[in-house]
């Protein structure tokens, strides 16, 4: 462990015999495997009923605020109220998680001044920044949801995004959403550019892992075959707002092309990974790149000019 003091601590079950406290840094992840996290950011619970990745969280310092993620299966409650899967919602001291048989209290004494957390801003926030965003799509899913049961979907997709967001939490990278054909990720970076290289190694590691776990999941392709995703990774001036208990709007146009060149990757002989030129600046010693291609993309004018990413051969 490191030897600073945490901004907060996690009490799990509290005012019980089987008390004990686990620092919270920066974050923090809860579940019964969890596996890649390292020791320090990660709270591994013995009970059957919690997800392998249950939950996540995170804590901003400089803004005074701390969320919490779900990620599980069975769900989590805070202060008994059931919160929604894959969507932030703020966390103060003194506030109660349940996460399967275990009660779980978030205390700190430096966020919301050490008040003990009374006070939440109701004040928006909205900031300009550029970050790094990736965006990975399923090809065909349109036609894949039509005539797949939705239980087969959801259990492959759980299937499928579980093992994404562990190699998300590797990169270094946040998960701003996801819903059904797309995950969303975003990495910021100072300057922003620094962040370029973990968004494309996580690209190219998920799209790895998709190749890899498709295959054995009930879900498949229009044609029959394992299902594929496309991967698109930009760097671009974004508009980030957070309100209170709600989710993290990254939006702009930026957001709008890695959307947009997502679903266009790994169709038309587009390769499964693409970058923008920019990103392409920024890697071309580290990787074999193929292109350039001009392609368009929905609701912009002209063509976009990107590069298909891959590994350098061993």
């Amino acid at each position: 462990m490191a030897d600073y003091d945490p901004i907060a601590v996690v009490v799990v079950q509290p005012g019980t015999p089987d008390e004990r406290t686990v620092p919270v840094r920066d974050r923090l992840f809860v579940g019964r495997q969890l596996l890649g996290i390292d020791d320090e950011h990660r709270l591994l619970l013995d009970d059957e009923t919690a997800s392998r990745d249950h939950l996540e969280i995170r804590i901003d310092a400089d803004h005074d605020e701390a969320i919490v993620v779900d990620r599980s299966t069975n769900g989590t409650r805070l202060n008994g109220v059931r919160i929604e899967r894959a969507e932030p919602v703020a966390l103060r001291p003194g506030d109660r998680l349940t996460v399967g048989e275990h009660q779980l209290e978030f205390r700190s004494d430096r966020l919301f001044g050490g008040r003990g957390g009374t006070s939440r801003r109701t004040t928006p926030r909205v900031s300009s920044q550029t970050m790094a965003l990736v965006v990975g799509d399923i090809v065909g899913y349109s036609t894949i949801s039509q005539r797949e049961d939705s239980t087969v979907v959801l259990a492959s997709l759980d299937s499928l995004y579980s093992g994404l967001r562990r190699l998300l939490a590797e990169h270094g990278g946040t998960l701003n959403a996801y819903a059904g054909d797309a995950l969303f990720a975003v990495w910021e970076g100072e300057p922003a550019t620094e962040a370029i290289p973990a968004a494309v190694e996580f690209a190219l590691a998920a799209n790895e892992y998709v190749d890899q776990a498709a295959p054995e999941l009930t879900l498949r392709s229009p044609g029959g075959g394992p299902i594929r995703m496309g991967w698109a990774v930009v760097i671009g001036p974004v508009a980030v707002s957070a309100f209170t208990h709600s989710h993290v709007a990254v939006i702009g146009d930026t957001t709008n092309l890695a959307f947009r060149l997502s679903g266009i990757a790994a169709r038309s002989e587009l390769p499964d990974v693409i970058v923008t030129e920019e990103v392409r600046d920024a890697i071309v010693d580290e990787y074999r790149l193929s292109g350039p291609f001009e392609v368009p993309t929905k609701g912009r004018e002209g063509l976009v000019t990107v590069y298909g990413v891959s590994r350098q051969p061993t």
